[in-house]
C-alpha cells in the first residue's frame, strides 16, 4: 500500500532561486572572454565550487579562485560575483504556493550550496526561508546530492520516510537519486508544470 505523502522537498537554485534576465551573467562572460557557459561551468561545478559545498572551502575562496582564473584581481571577487548573480531572483510565486501547503505537509529545502549559502541567500533576497520547516544546506552537513545521505539527512530532520515525500530539483542525476531512494520525484522545468505534477500526487 502506497504511503501518504507528508513532505515536499524543494532545491533551491534553478527552482525557486532562477536566472530571469540573462543579460548580467552574459555580461560578464563578454566582459571575461569567455563563453556563457564556460563560466557557469567553472563557476558551478569546478573544484573550488564542489570542495565549497561541502564545507571544506569558503566561498571567499572560490570566488577568489575564479577571480584568479579569468585574470581579476582577486579582491574583485563581490564585483564578479554579484555581476555574474544580477539577473537571478526568487520565485514568489512559488514560494506562495509553499505557503499555501505549509501546515498540510511538512515543507523542506536541501540544497548544494556553498559555504554561507544560507546567510547569503538573506542577504541577497530576503529572509524566505521561513517558508520552510526544514533547511539542509550541502556546506552546512559535508555532504552533495544525489549523495543518499544528503536525501536522508533532510528527511531524518522532517521525520518522514523516502517514500513519504516529494522532491523536486531541475537537476535529472539528483532526481534519479532521489528517486533510487523511494523518494517521488520531480524534475523541475518551469513552475506550472511543477505545481501540477506536485499537486497531482498530493491527491494520490
Amino acid at each position: 500500500m502506497q504511503k501518504a505523502i507528508k513532505a515536499v522537498i524543494f532545491d533551491m537554485g534553478g527552482v525557486i532561486l532562477r536566472t530571469v534576465d540573462p543579460a548580467p551573467r552574459e555580461g560578464l562572460a563578454k566582459r571575461l572572454g569567455v563563453p556563457r557557459m564556460e563560466l557557469e561551468m567553472a563557476i558551478f561545478t569546478g573544484p573550488t565550487s564542489l570542495q565549497s559545498e561541502i564545507g571544506e572551502l569558503s566561498d571567499i575562496e572560490h570566488w577568489e579562485t575564479i577571480a584568479a582564473l579569468y585574470h581579476q584581481p582577486i579582491e574583485s571577487w563581490p564585483q564578479l560575483y554579484n555581476e555574474f548573480f544580477g539577473g537571478d531572483e526568487v520565485d514568489m510565486e512559488l514560494v506562495t504556493y509553499l505557503r499555501g501547503l505549509k501546515g498540510k505537509f511538512k515543507i523542506g529545502l536541501l540544497s548544494n550550496a556553498w559555504v554561507n549559502g544560507r546567510q547569503n541567500l538573506v542577504k541577497l533576497y530576503g529572509d524566505f526561508l521561513d517558508v520552510f520547516d526544514v533547511s539542509v544546506f550541502s556546506s552546512e552537513i559535508g555532504l552533495r546530492k544525489p549523495d543518499e545521505r544528503a536525501f536522508q539527512a533532510v528527511l531524518d530532520k522532517l521525520g518522514v520516510e523516502a517514500q513519504e515525500a516529494i522532491f523536486v530539483d531541475d537537476v535529472p542525476h539528483n532526481t534519479a537519486g532521489a528517486a533510487e531512494m523511494g523518494i517521488h520525484a520531480v524534475l523541475f522545468t518551469d513552475r506550472d508544470n511543477a505545481i501540477k505534477e506536485i499537486n497531482n500526487r498530493l491527491k494520490t
